[in-house]
């Protein structure tokens, strides 16, 4: 999965309404524990840029391209979709052409509507996957701010040896009832490097079965470092 990032912009506005509340730095990393895990947190929030510079920032727009690949490495498809997000309050709308036909996803926070060349979609499998697809997006591009959501439960599991030899931090996270649609379904590993504390892989276990996560290419947009290029693959327990 490669992203392109295209924009993360900031609206100045005179009205004091239009600001990051002054202590809504302090208010997100005091959710943090007191312990290994909020420290490990708190030092990958700062690698990333930091909370105030993120708090500060009013949309994020990015086009998003998936390619999908067989298990020799073969190309079977590409989708290019248009992300853009409104962050205070949330809302999102993401839009893709796909074999001939044009899809919208539109998520106010509250509802979802997914629409097939202008259309509305109501089969509850569409409405599904457009609530997975917009939060979804929109929780993974937003990491490791994303940490810091209420009902989040970070425990510290040491260090650990990735694949290519580089050695990270270990961050469990599970989620409270109540704290979003997938809490008390998905468990996630966040591994952050061990002397800089950048992003550098997850791991999900999803019930139905696990992915591993390569965070490849970041790039770094108004002072916040977002991840550019990922490479996703279906595993085993074991990764």
């Amino acid at each position: 999965m490669a992203l392109l990032v295209i924009g993360c912009t900031s609206e100045v506005k005179d009205s004091a309404s239009d600001k990051a509340p002054a202590n809504s730095e302090m208010s997100a990393l005091k959710r943090l524990p007191d312990n290994e895990a909020g420290n490990v947190v708190s030092k990958a929030i700062a690698a990333a840029g930091g909370w105030e510079d993120w708090a500060a920032k009013k949309t994020l727009s990015y086009t998003k391209v998936i390619q999908f690949f067989d298990s020799i490495g073969s190309m079977e498809r590409e989708v290019r979709q248009l992300h853009q997000y409104q962050l205070q309050p949330l809302k999102m709308r993401i839009s893709w052409e796909e074999e001939g036909d044009h899809y919208t996803v539109i998520n106010n926070g509250q509802q979802v509507w997914k629409l097939k060349n202008d259309q509305s979609l109501t089969e509850q499998t569409d409405i599904d996957q457009a609530w997975n697809s917009s939060f979804g997006s929109h929780y993974v591009m937003c990491m490791p701010f994303k940490l810091t959501d209420p009902g989040t439960v970070l425990t510290y599991q040491g260090l650990d040896t990735l694949s290519g030899g580089q050695v990270v931090h270990v961050i469990k996270t599970t989620y409270q009832e109540g704290a979003g649609s997938a809490a008390g379904k998905h468990t996630w590993w966040y591994y952050f490097d061990k002397d800089d504390y950048s992003l550098a892989a997850n791991f999900l276990d999803y019930q139905d079965g696990f992915s591993y996560t390569q965070y490849v290419a970041f790039a770094e947009i108004q002072g916040i470092k977002l991840n550019k290029e990922r490479k996703s693959y279906s595993t085993n327990a074991d990764r």
